[in-house]
């Protein structure tokens, strides 16, 4: 198998992406989405730079056989932070993926250069487990270990336990009227988290409720009453259904508390009313990932549970200089 050709991703290149990332997860799993409809909506939320941030490249069979990103994922304390996403068939030789990473480090530049020539960029990619071949390419490229990513699940009990929320907090279900103070509430929560997506107002819908796996019934926000006039949202959590699992699973794929609020135990009510609901709802296990170096967010969700699932990976980075 040889590349024959390179061109940009477009929407139409959802299915075959997503068959090329299904056989790429079955050897080195990092957590790529696998089913057309979430490939469409990473394509789709890239929106006017899908044509200048992605590359596919299509093989002599006529496959799609490799393929690459760079995704903007916003600011923290001044710094451009990029998501580099590279994608190759297990069949292709070595020299592709070196050039896959070649072609996203010289993009990733042009980024950073389009947001002045002042401003410093980090990038952050990730790496399967068992990969050695491209760990080492990652670190001739520059790059350095950060974290490693734990894949965490935990089957629902026949009786999920029951919690108390602290006083002047209520639970309620995700509710249209807060989904701006929602979203801010996530960009805060997330404020100490590098790696985090902070959506804006265009990309929000699809990062929470629009998501075509969104599951309300699993999903919450946690309201302070008397803080309304600010921002009401404490917490929040959004579910999605995993599709692939055997077992019925559902995806905590987005959980956090403003730092007002955090040790008060939110966490673990939102995760338990999860529980319930999962129940009802038919699902057997919930799954969530969480960064090793989140220690007492990993000591929570073990506390109540979870345990590895062996799908987690590791995150290497790599810091390019202004100038």
């Amino acid at each position: 198998m040889k590349i024959l050709d390179w061109m940009p991703a477009t929407l139409d290149d959802a299915e075959p992406l997503a068959a090329l990332f299904r056989r790429a997860e079955a050897s080195a799993p990092v957590g790529l989405d696998q089913r057309p409809e979430d490939v469409h909506l990473r394509l789709a939320t890239l929106g006017p730079d899908l044509a200048r941030h992605t590359v596919v490249g299509v093989a002599d069979d006529g496959a799609v056989a490799a393929y690459a990103e760079v995704a903007d994922m916003g600011e923290a304390d001044g710094v451009r932070r990029l998501r580099l996403t590279a994608v190759a068939h297990p069949e292709l030789p070595g020299d592709v993926r070196t050039e896959l990473h070649r072609w996203l480090i010289e993009r990733a530049e042009q980024v950073r250069r389009a947001g002045g020539t002042a401003r410093a960029a980090v990038l952050g990619t990730r790496c399967a487990e068992n990969d050695e071949a491209g760990h080492r390419l990652l670190v001739e490229e520059g790059f350095t270990p950060a974290r490693h990513e734990r894949d965490l699940v935990l089957a629902v009990p026949e009786s999920p336990p029951t919690v108390a929320l602290p006083p002047g907090l209520v639970l309620e279900p995700v509710d249209a009227r807060y989904e701006e103070l929602t979203r801010l509430a996530h960009n805060e929560a997330y404020a100490d988290s590098p790696a985090a997506v902070r959506p804006d107002q265009r990309t929000w819908p699809q990062h929470a409720v629009a998501h075509p796996r969104f599951l309300p019934d699993l999903s919450c926000l946690l309201l302070a009453e008397e803080s309304r006039a600010d921002n009401a949202v404490a917490a929040f959590l959004f579910a999605l259904a995993d599709e692939g699992t055997d077992d019925p699973t559902a995806l905590l794929h987005c959980l956090g508390t403003r730092q007002p609020w955090r040790r008060h135990g939110l966490a673990t009510a939102m995760i338990v009313r999860a529980l319930h609901q999962a129940r009802s709802s038919g699902y057997r296990r919930l799954r969530l990932q969480v960064s090793d170096t989140n220690q007492p967010a990993l000591a929570l969700y073990r506390g109540l549970g979870f345990t590895e699932s062996g799908r987690g990976h590791a995150v290497l980075m790599r810091r390019l200089a202004a100038g």
